[in-house]
């Protein structure tokens, strides 16, 4: 019977199917880890000051306003606690800039600096809705509420300079050491804390997993003169 030995044939394949599946299908995941990334979206403004020293101005400096970070970064979340997940996200955002400096002996030139920051973000999220592929996939819905800080580089100010230039008598006829400025943005972060929103899809694909999110971050100054910002994210990882 040619109808019954093709129904023996779809059988056995889905049989085999089954057999190497089911070790890359663990019975009870707690977890998962892997790599992230983002865009996030803000604006700042552009900038500029007389450089003084003693009430008279001896300089300027002033630096373009920029848009818009991506980054990159790492997570792990746990699903081990019934009815919500807790999530962990370290990741890096950065923006570049035109900065300019000038005194008596510097001309005008536009330097690339980088607005740089680290975050971390720490999430209480609950599924909202959840849809499921017998050995292949699942996927849902989720939502959740956290804390964050970060830690960013400062924007070019006077203060900077006066460090850089080796003291404030020094602004009017010193030298501009680049590689100074980045030693001090390195060692001058400025730290907040805050809180934030996210909402997005979680998807799971044998022992592979993954989410796209929106995340929401109210903490004033993690980004210079907002309040807040929001953020596009990607993650790709492996259950646990």
């Amino acid at each position: 019977n040619k109808n019954g030995d093709k129904m023996n044939i779809r059988k056995i394949i889905f049989s085999l199917m089954v057999l190497i599946l089911i070790p890359f299908a663990p019975l009870k995941a707690i977890g998962g880890f892997g790599l992230s990334a983002n865009a996030s979206t803000y604006s700042v403004e552009s900038g500029s000051s007389a450089l003084m020293v003693n009430g008279s101005e001896v300089g300027n400096f002033a630096y373009d306003g920029f848009e818009n970070g991506y980054g990159l970064g790492g997570y792990l979340f746990l699903d081990i606690i019934p009815i919500v997940d807790l999530d962990l996200e370290y990741n890096f955002t950065g923006s570049l800039y035109n900065f300019t400096f000038e005194n008596l002996v510097t001309t005008p030139e536009a330097q690339e600096f980088a607005f740089a920051s680290g975050s971390m973000y720490f999430t209480v999220q609950k599924p909202v809705f959840g849809l499921g592929i017998p050995f292949l996939a699942k996927a849902k819905l989720f939502a959740g509420l956290g804390i964050n800080e970060t830690a960013s580089t400062p924007l070019v100010n006077q203060e900077m300079l006066e460090s850089v230039f080796g003291g404030a008598s020094n602004l009017e006829s010193g030298e501009y050491d680049y590689s100074a400025v980045i030693t001090y943005l390195e060692e001058n972060m400025v730290k907040t804390s805050g809180y934030h929103a996210q909402a997005g899809i979680f998807f799971k694909v044998l022992t592979f997993n993954g989410s796209v999110f929106y995340r929401y971050v109210m903490a004033k100054d993690a980004i210079p003169g907002n309040d807040g910002f929001g953020s596009l994210n990607f993650r790709l990882g492996l259950g646990i």
